[in-house]
């Protein structure tokens, strides 16, 4: 107790809860300010606390704990301004915007999650579908539980944004520790800072959304993943943790993780892998996909189908109502379906989707300031992580010596399979899409985080070309919004045409950059001319 009493982060973390538990009941606009101090104080406290906690469970650096709190107070700051911005700058016919939410997902399911918590029925209900608003209940009962417990008296929906932004900073850390455990110092520095900054990340940790649970989740079976290799069973007790959490929130993408978790096993070079252990993380993966399938099956729109079959008709229902809404709300993407015809469906939602949300849209569209501020800031993340995914996955077939080459060939793989299942179950949608996508960032922060340190270690030009391919895709494709809004002032090609000059460009600096390299090489292995005397 003395010892505790006389630690400067702990008398840190009480100061700055109390301070902070006192900041926003101030301007959350709910009023009863002891009992909103309270509430913040308590969960701030809880949450800086665990914080520290996690650090020493995993064995975490001073660094990795700063960009952990910094990831915290990120999301903490963007969502409170967020909420107080949004019904002043948002639009006022929409009820999400004008009650201080950015998802209609958040207002609807937190709504109800107070009705809940208000009511005398049990927290259980959040699961028996009579408080529609969360398809599987998770976090209506986490939040329920958090606005009884804690803010009986008012409505204060930024207590869940504390919870968020927890959870996202224990990410930080175990994503930070099992990446050092597979690829050193400065690698699990570059992961733990794209974890902790990735702006739809951010968005999401800022909101009443499950997302932050889910890739914290992820990133505790990376951690997991790492501890096998030691003779204790911690990491067993981690990856229950892990596999709890994800399925607890979002059961059908554990299923997903589960098999990337056996995939990064299996493959691991010091791993002792037996048909025992490979036969049992089998059966868990198989009574994952069976719970799942049970969830999937109490849906209005599943009842009927065919169980061994519910996983694709589920996938298809989506992406045929998802797709359809893209089609009503893009000329480009009617344009495209006429043109070439309704069999290219999947492919153009494969393609548009990957891209969204896209960035020179983003700049040139005309919305509401602070919805353009969202769009930029959202594309900006993805336009800056997609270049180094690219290089990572080819670069991963590339080296040879690489000791774990396997795993990152495998993690590279299901890294573009997700890509391509999130832009086909959302139909390509601006929202849903990225927000899918961003479920697998702990294992995509590690695969751009790998690419950018050994790029720079091997001074390799690829990366600078695939980011100059994107930048002549950014700059092509911004003055062809720009044309669309300006015609008087911009040359406007149709979308054939500026693709066409896209693609040109992309052969001009992949093929030139290709031929450059083949003509060093030939210069390097020729041999040198022999002098000849007299």
């Amino acid at each position: 107790m003395d010892r505790l009493v006389r630690n400067k982060g702990f008398w840190g973390v009480v100061i700055g809860a109390l301070a902070w538990g006192a900041v926003l009941p101030l301007i959350d606009g709910r009023g009863f300010w002891l009992q909103g101090w309270t509430a913040y104080s308590l969960l701030l406290g809880l949450g800086a606390g665990s914080i520290f906690l996690m650090r020493r469970l995993t064995g975490s650096s001073s660094t990795a704990v700063k960009i952990a709190f910094f990831a915290f107070g990120a999301r903490l700051l963007v969502g409170v301004l967020l909420a107080l911005l949004m019904p002043v700058a948002g639009y006022h016919e929409n009820e999400s915007t004008q009650r201080g939410y950015v998802f209609d997902d958040a207002n609807f399911r937190d709504y109800k999650s107070w009705t809940l918590a208000s009511s005398q029925d049990p927290l259980s209900e959040a699961f028996s579908g009579k408080y529609p608003g969360d398809q599987y209940g998770g976090l209506m009962a986490v939040s329920a539980f958090v606005y009884r417990y804690l803010s009986p008296d008012a409505h204060r929906p930024w207590l869940i944004l504390v919870l968020t932004a927890t959870v996202a900073a224990w990410g930080v850390l175990f994503l930070w520790k099992a990446s050092r455990e597979w690829f050193g110092e400065r690698v699990a520095g570059a992961a733990a800072w794209i974890f902790a900054l990735y702006p739809e990340s951010v968005l999401l940790g800022s909101s009443q959304m499950r997302e932050a649970f889910i890739t914290s989740g992820i990133a505790i079976s990376f951690y997991a993943l790492t501890e096998m290799r030691k003779k204790h069973l911690v990491w067993l007790a981690w990856l229950a943790v892990a596999a709890g959490l994800m399925f607890f929130f979002q059961p059908a993408i554990s299923v997903f993780a589960m098999a990337v978790f056996i995939g990064a096993w299996y493959f691991d070079p010091g791993q002792r892998r037996s048909l025992r252990q490979l036969a049992l993380m089998g059966a868990g993966l198989v009574l994952a996909l069976a719970a799942v399938s049970f969830f999937w099956s109490r849906l209005p729109s599943l009842q009927g189908a065919n169980p061994g079959n519910i996983a694709l008709t589920w996938l298809m229902n989506n992406f045929n109502y998802q797709s359809w809404i893209t089609e009503r709300a893009s000329g480009t993407f009617q344009k495209l379906l006429d043109d070439i015809g309704e069999w290219a469906r999947l492919a153009i939602v494969l393609a548009y989707g990957s891209a969204r949300p896209v960035l020179p849209a983003a700049i040139v569209d005309p919305a509401a300031w602070i919805w353009r501020v969202i769009g930029i800031f959202r594309s900006a993340g993805w336009y800056l992580l997609a270049p180094f995914l690219v290089y990572g996955v080819i670069n991963s077939f590339r080296v040879s010596t690489q000791q774990r080459r396997a795993q990152l060939i495998w993690i590279s793989s299901t890294t573009v399979l997700w890509i391509l299942l999130a832009a086909m179950n959302s139909g390509a949608d601006m929202w849903d899409g990225p927000r899918y996508r961003s479920t697998l960032l702990a294992w995509q922060a590690l695969l751009a985080a790998w690419a950018y340190v050994w790029a720079r270690d091997h001074r390799d030009a690829w990366l600078p070309r695939w980011l100059a391919v994107e930048g002549v895709f950014v700059l092509v494709f911004t003055e062809w919004y720009l044309s669309r809004y300006y015609p008087a002032t911009f040359i406007h090609f149709d979308i054939y045409t500026t693709a066409a000059i896209t693609l040109g460009l992309a052969v001009l600096i992949l093929g030139g950059g290709w031929l450059w390299d083949r003509k060093k090489r030939r210069l390097e292995q020729a041999p040198e001319p022999v002098e000849i005397e007299g």
